[in-house]
C-alpha cells in the first residue's frame, strides 16, 4: 500500500493528473483527511483523493473501486469547464449508496473530468482505483 507521491497532493485544489488510460493506483487512506469545502453529494465523506482526468479521445470513462478494503468506498465524478473552479456533478457509485463499485460516463476529447475517490465513514484501509477509457 502506498500514499501518493509527495509531489501529488490529491486534493481538490491540486488533483493528481492522469492523461493516459488505463491506469491503476492503490492508496492507503490511513491518516488522510478532507480538504476545506470539498463537495459530498450522495454520501458524507471521511477521506478523499482527487484525480484530474484528461481523455485524449471520446469514449466511456470507467472508474472501478473493486478490491478496496473499506466497506464504504465511493467514487464521484465531476466535469470542469476550462480552468474554472466550477464543477458540475456527474454521478457517484458506492456499495453503501447504490450497491455499485464502479461508475461509467461518456466523455469527449479534451474534456476535464475530476474524480473524487474515498470513503464515506472509514478512516483506514486501501482504495484500489482502476480507470479505463472504453470505445
Amino acid at each position: 500500500m502506498t500514499h501518493l507521491e509527495a509531489t501529488q497532493s490529491g486534493r481538490l485544489d491540486d488533483p493528481v493528473p492522469r492523461t493516459s488510460f488505463p491506469f491503476a493506483d492503490t492508496i492507503d487512506v490511513s491518516g488522510m483527511s478532507l480538504g476545506p469545502d470539498e463537495p459530498s453529494p450522495c454520501l458524507p465523506t471521511a477521506t478523499s483523493v482527487w484525480y484530474e482526468l484528461h481523455p485524449a479521445r471520446p469514449g466511456r470513462l470507467v472508474l472501478d473501486l473493486a478490491g478496496s478494503t473499506p466497506l464504504d468506498p465511493i467514487v464521484r465524478l465531476y466535469r470542469r469547464a476550462g480552468h474554472s473552479s466550477s464543477l458540475t456533478f456527474i454521478g457517484c457509485a458506492s456499495p453503501v449508496w447504490n450497491a455499485q463499485l464502479s461508475l461509467e460516463v461518456p466523455v469527449g476529447q479534451g474534456e476535464t473530468v475530476l474524480a473524487q475517490v474515498g470513503t464515506s465513514e472509514s478512516l483506514e484501509g486501501r482504495l484500489v482505483v482502476r480507470t479505463e477509457l472504453r470505445d
